[in-house]
């Protein structure tokens, strides 16, 4: 492995804490410069900031400073050669900081506070479950204000239904009733449910709502609901089941139901009798073939993943190991066995899922848009209504056609790639494929380009629209503000510019929503760019931060060719160095051996008589052992060390050692054949330890070239001031 030093990794050991967000704090005072290198200023702040974060816990030391000093001013200079190299100028650099910028900025581009609030919250909730029915009055995605009207009044029709005692299963699946397509089935029930599985207007109306009674009206991306909050309980935490399953529906003939049951019954029996492990019988019986193969075993599951029998009685089981008795459900018969049971977690536990859970969530846009209102009244947004209503005349319905196609096949003569117009919309033509023999032969085929390509061919065409485009001539007067913030202003032309490269395809609307819609969109955006663009201004620990960062990557990439990456690959510069250093890896005393394993002690004589004739290792246990049957005598032989063969410890002589006797009546006899002298190890054994050792040394040479070339002069006082 390559080694990386302490120097090296001085700053990556900081790179992994992410950012905590912290309340932007009035101007700081003058931070005194600690230090320069190659005249360029160090403040004791950056130096502080990174000693702490290096040596949280540790005294602040005269000897600490100095020591962690040298480490910080090496680290400092290979920074520097690193600038002097244009390192920071390289697009893989500046793609590689902007990645880590754009993960470490998120903390900061949302309300951290509400964030906390919601998780705490969706945390208390995950603390029960709640059973629901419910009914929808349906909403597309982009309502007309008619339609969401008309869902306004449906939902509250049906809510006064059933609040003036109509059924509610009656109601939802009736004439005028709910919208969900599973009503025929469940009535609108949905089983039980905690945190985090409904969308969060829906949860949070579930959960507001007492049980045993009706939610008012509550709209989510799906439309209107009422809820009917069934039951309530706490929490059952999650379990993981291996089962066993013999399918039967109600479908099934009364014979084919009664013989399912007599299987499981069977199944059941031989359980019980310890005739057969639970993953025998369910390799053997169960009709589940995704797990029959891995002893029925499922994965961990908590409320709402399984339908309610099968939850109830894998949660009914008090113990790992327990086995149910058979039971039946709507597909079939089932044994359960638990496994494992996790209870419901702690806070601290349940944090980081929380966390990833609710960026997914629609809660995110909660916070950011709590975020947004923040901002905007931070910086003092301003906007000129009449400046965008004037924008309206200029865009039309084509700004929801970019990449409608139209094919068509033409004679390759009549075709000119590029643009043209159809209707008097702009399009793109583009040759698609050639027909041959009825078939569409694809442009980017080998059979393509071996065509005779023709003047004559038929070829298919693609005419893509180009969508909306202003006209640039009758916009130039367009040079409005349409809104401000502190420090910036963006005028008509920028929100035309931003309409022109947003556009895509999409189900129109009329434009004047459209347009107000997309303001709306392209002035958070921009708030929130402007706010990520002051982020080093305004918090001084991200500023820092994201300075550890930039250089951490250069002095990484630099260290890793002068030093990590080098040692490696310069073979004949490890291998001299090896030859120059093979002192500091020798072989200590070494002896060779031959050592015989013996069945019994009547087969040590043997070889102890046969040792007194001159036989040695195969020889001597091939004169022993006979060819038909199992040997009595084995012999290792080889160059051994002390710590390998403990016995020899101390042994000088050649010849045979005393007698050992191992357990069983075996006995092992060993010869000493030569003590080996102490010897340099050869690269190949020791390549690991060389090549360490070679970059350690690549490290000091360049550390002394460093130092030679960039001057360095530190503050004795500012450095000790620090405490």
């Amino acid at each position: 492995m390559m080694k990386r030093s302490l120097t090296g990794l001085l700053l990556l050991t900081g790179l992994c804490v992410l950012a905590q967000k912290q309340p932007a704090a009035p101007a700081p005072p003058v931070d005194p410069v600690l230090m320069t290198v190659d005249g360029q200023p160090v403040t004791r702040g950056e130096f502080e900031a990174i000693y702490k974060k290096n040596n949280k816990d540790a005294p602040v030391t005269k000897e600490a400073l100095d020591e962690y000093l040298d480490l910080f001013i090496n680290y400092k200079l290979k920074v520097r050669a690193a600038e002097e190299l244009g390192m920071d100028t390289v697009g893989k650099f500046k793609t590689e900081l902007d990645g880590y910028r754009k993960q470490l900025a998120r903390p900061y581009l949302i309300d951290r506070n509400l964030n906390d609030e919601l998780m705490k919250e969706a945390f208390d909730r995950s603390q029960w479950e709640i059973r629901a029915s419910h009914m929808l009055a349906q909403l597309n995605s982009d309502p007309t204000p008619a339609d969401t009207l008309a869902a306004w009044k449906k939902i509250n029709v049906m809510r006064d239904r059933v609040m003036k005692g109509e059924d509610w299963a009656t109601v939802a699946a009736g004439k005028g009733g709910s919208d969900d397509p599973s009503v025929a089935k469940n009535g609108g029930d949905l089983g039980w449910f905690s945190a985090l599985q409904m969308v969060y207007p829906f949860e949070t109306a579930a959960f507001n709502t007492p049980k045993g009674e009706i939610s008012k009206p509550v709209r989510t991306r799906f439309g209107y609901h009422i809820i009917k909050v069934v039951d309530k309980r706490p929490a059952r935490g999650q379990v993981k089941v291996a089962h066993i399953m013999i399918r039967s529906t109600d479908q099934d003939s009364p014979e084919k139901q009664k013989a399912a049951e007599a299987k499981i019954q069977e199944v059941a029996g031989r359980l019980t009798s310890g005739e057969l492990s639970f993953s025998d019988a369910a390799l053997k019986y169960s009709d589940d073939e995704s797990t029959n193969t891995k002893g029925g075993e499922l994965p961990m599951f908590g409320t709402g993943k399984m339908i309610d029998e099968f939850e109830n009685v894998a949660f009914g089981l008090k113990n790992d190991g327990e086995v149910s008795p058979p039971f039946r459900t709507r597909y079939g018969w089932h044994i359960i066995k638990r496994l494992e049971y996790k209870a419901p977690p702690s806070y601290e536990e349940a944090k980081a899922d929380l966390k990833a859970k609710i960026a997914r969530d629609s809660r995110a846009e909660i916070t950011r848009n709590k975020f947004l209102t923040d901002l905007k009244a931070e910086y003092k947004l301003k906007q000129d209504p009449k400046a965008l209503s004037a924008l309206y005349a200029l865009v039309d319905s084509t700004i929801f056609k970019k990449g409608v196609t139209i094919n068509d096949t033409l004679l390759r003569k009549d075709v000119v790639e590029g643009p043209i117009m159809h209707k008097g919309q702009r399009y793109r033509r583009e040759i698609n494929g050639t027909m041959q023999a009825g078939k569409v032969i694809n442009v980017r085929s080998r059979k393509h380009d071996e065509l005779s390509r023709s003047e004559n061919d038929t070829v298919v065409v693609r005419d893509v629209h180009e969508g909306w485009s202003y006209d640039r001539t009758k916009a130039k007067a367009l040079t409005k503000p349409l809104f401000s913030i502190t420090g910036k202003t963006w005028t008509q032309r920028d929100f035309l510019d931003y309409l022109e490269k947003a556009q895509k395809r999409e189900n129109p609307v009329p434009v004047q929503q459209y347009v107000k819609e997309r303001f709306a969109k392209y002035v958070d955006d921009e708030v929130l760019a402007y706010e990520d663009s002051q982020l080093e201004t305004k918090y001084p620990e991200f500023r820092m931060l994201m300075k550890e960062y930039r250089d951490g990557i250069l002095l990484f990439e630099l260290t890793d060719q002068r030093v990590w990456s080098k040692a490696v690959k310069d073979s004949t510069g490890l291998a001299a160095y090896h030859e120059a250093h093979k002192a500091d890896w020798m072989y200590p005393d070494r002896y060779e051996l031959d050592i015989y394993t013996c069945k019994d002690a009547g087969v040590a004589g043997q070889v102890r008589k046969l040792y007194g004739k001159g036989k040695r290792g195969v020889l001597l246990t091939e004169a022993i052992n006979k060819p038909d049957q199992n040997a009595v005598v084995d012999v290792e032989s080889g160059i051994f060390t002390e710590e390998e063969k403990p016995l020899i410890k101390g042994v000088t002589s050649p010849g045979l050692l005393a007698d050992q006797k191992l357990d069983g009546g075996k006995v092992v006899i060993t010869d000493l054949k030569r003590v080996v002298p102490p010897a340099p190890k050869p690269l190949n054994e020791v390549r690991g330890l060389v090549t360490a050792a070679y970059q350690d040394q690549l490290e000091k040479d360049w550390i002394k070239e460093l130092r030679a070339k960039y001057p360095v002069r530190v503050e004795q006082d500012v450095l000790y001031s620090i405490h």
